[in-house]
């Protein structure tokens, strides 16, 4: 037995044995407790950042023409910056650096996050907080060689303060936006934005002769193209439209620092006089409340809320939409605009003429009002039997010989052509030397978003059978180029049952196999399905 300074401890079989009185020695508790009292922490900051959402955006629903002016306390508040690092550290680019090279992680191990936010804090409060240059990344477009898109990737500290500000002045605005606009806002998407266009193209008018649908809403489109939106928003005009709704000095004038900060580039200093930095965390925001001109112009037939009489009880929404009924009665041009961010399309009820008069009109308001250029070779006028693209979908009405005139979302026939290519790419002869293994890898997680992304389009279920046959005749020959001298029956015998549906004979392995297509369900997309943020959901309403 070895007796230490302490007393009773002996060494047993080279084992230290307990100390008397100490049954619970050899399990750490603290490290548990710890992480149980940070959650809980974490979920009252967010409990109370909800409370201030909600009660921002019932204002704002209240009091739609009223800047808020009291909103820099809530920002520069720790549990709303401790509630923006959450989102921070969660995010996907927590291990990306600004131009100080700190990540998340180093933050975490080197400074602690309670120090770090302290440290912000005083700094915000206090008005030493300056943003720094993003550090500038230019990324590859897809399909056009040559081109890039620049991203602005601001540090972590900028991160933080950004998260913060949009937390605060993101219900403000949700409150006052349209119901048109689907961009990079909470709970919409690019499906949304295309169903809510079929539903608009949809005739209601049925005729009474033989039950067709003979006449269409719409016959014409507009389709808008902006040339480098985000890189060219005008700031003084871009900060007067912000001062409509938040009034608080302090937060706007660091909105300002946010713009100007600058880019650093190849150790080089570029000034940013116009334009938001994509990658930018208040950039979407910054960039729908520019880009709201569009449909304040159609306010009318968007949202008629500017004529609100005591004896009128419905909302502007339907008003809006008896004003699009009866100016179509009336034989009067009606334009309604669709728009995800900088993509917009707007459906002319009316002449050719009438369209290319308004896209002039709209040019010449979207560079007095914001600075912004249509592009003259992709803004253009198009029949709607002809059908256009937006969002990567292709948009037209077709004569069904049961219904009449319906309006279909199909999958471009150069999309379904870039993805044979992909495939094409990742099962030539210079991939021969990966095993099956690695080429599913490679290949599963491009046909499970790209079906994901088309399965609510229509006759989806004819080109994912197609594509998924084109897959799997490719996986044939890429393993007959990687063993040449097989026979037949050797490389088959790496197609047997699947494990989800045994009928059917896939390429696998012993834990991958081939992913079907076809065997996601085709439906049309709901907009039902949109979840609206949570501080738009009351508690006590039926959908809270």
């Amino acid at each position: 037995m070895i007796e230490n300074e302490g007393g009773a401890c002996a060494v047993v079989r080279d084992r230290e044995s307990r100390l008397h009185g100490e049954g619970g020695q050899g399990i750490d508790t603290s490290s548990k407790t710890e992480k149980q009292s940070m959650d809980l922490d974490s979920k009252a900051d967010f409990a109370w950042v909800l409370s201030v959402q909600r009660k921002l955006y019932q204002w704002s629903k209240a009091n739609p023409k009223e800047p808020y002016r009291e909103l820099w306390n809530w920002v520069t508040d720790i549990r709303n910056l401790r509630c923006a690092w959450n989102r921070v550290a969660s995010n996907k680019g927590k291990r990306t650096p600004g131009i100080d090279g700190m990540t998340v992680g180093r933050i975490t191990r080197d400074i602690g996050v309670k120090t770090f936010l302290e440290n912000l804090q005083r700094e915000l409060k206090d008005g030493a907080f300056r943003p720094s240059p993003s550090r500038r990344k230019l990324i590859p477009k897809l399909g056009k060689p040559g081109k890039f898109r620049s991203l602005g990737i601001p540090t972590v500290k900028d991160r933080v303060v950004q998260s913060a500000i949009k937390q605060v002045l993101e219900p403000l605005l949700e409150a006052r936006f349209e119901n048109v606009s689907y961009g990079f806002r909470p709970g919409r998407g690019c499906h949304g934005a295309l169903e809510h266009i079929r539903m608009a193209m949809r005739p209601m008018k049925i005729s009474k002769e033989d039950g067709m649908r003979r006449e269409m809403p719409y016959q014409w489109v507009i389709e808008g193209d902006i040339q480098g939106c985000f890189d060219n928003i005008n700031h003084h005009l871009l900060m007067e439209r912000v001062r409509m709704h938040s009034a608080d000095r302090k937060m706007n004038q660091l909105l300002v620092r946010f713009l100007k900060a600058g880019i650093l580039s190849e150790k080089m200093f570029l000034r940013t006089d116009v334009g938001t930095p994509q990658g930018g965390i208040c950039s979407p925001l910054l960039a729908n409340i520019a880009l709201g001109i569009i449909e304040e112009r159609y306010e009318r037939w968007v949202n008629h809320r500017s004529k609100l009489r005591e004896h009128r009880t419905c909302d502007g929404i339907k008003a809006a939409m008896e004003s699009r009924s009866s100016d179509r009665r009336a034989g009067r041009t009606v334009f309604f605009p669709i728009r995800y961010a900088d993509d917009f399309v707007i459906l002319v009820s009316g002449s050719k003429e009438a369209a290319e008069r308004e896209r002039l009109v709209l040019e010449t308001m979207l560079k007095n009002e914001m600075g912004l250029t249509l592009s003259p070779e992709k803004t253009k006028i198009t029949a709607l039997t002809e059908g256009f693209q937006f969002l990567g979908h292709r948009v037209r009405m077709y004569w069904d010989e049961r219904y009449g005139w319906t309006p279909r979302i199909e999958i471009p026939k150069e999309k379904v052509a870039d993805l044979k290519y992909k495939v094409k790419q990742l099962t030539g002869r210079s991939t021969t030397q990966w095993s099956l293994a690695q080429l599913l890898q490679k290949l599963n997680p491009i046909l499970r978003g790209w079906a994901n992304f088309y399965h609510y389009c229509t006759g989806a279920k004819k080109i994912l059978a197609n594509l998924d046959w084109y897959v799997r005749d490719r996986i044939w020959r890429w393993l007959r180029k990687k063993f040449p001298k097989a026979n037949v029956h050797s490389i088959l015998k790496n197609r047997s049952s699947s494990r989800t549906r045994p009928k059917w004979k896939v390429w696998q392995t012993e834990r991958l196999e081939q992913y079907q297509m076809s065997w996601l369900k085709v439906m049309r997309y709901r907009r039902g399905w949109m979840k609206p943020a949570s501080f738009i959901m009351i508690p006590g309403e039926p959908d809270a």
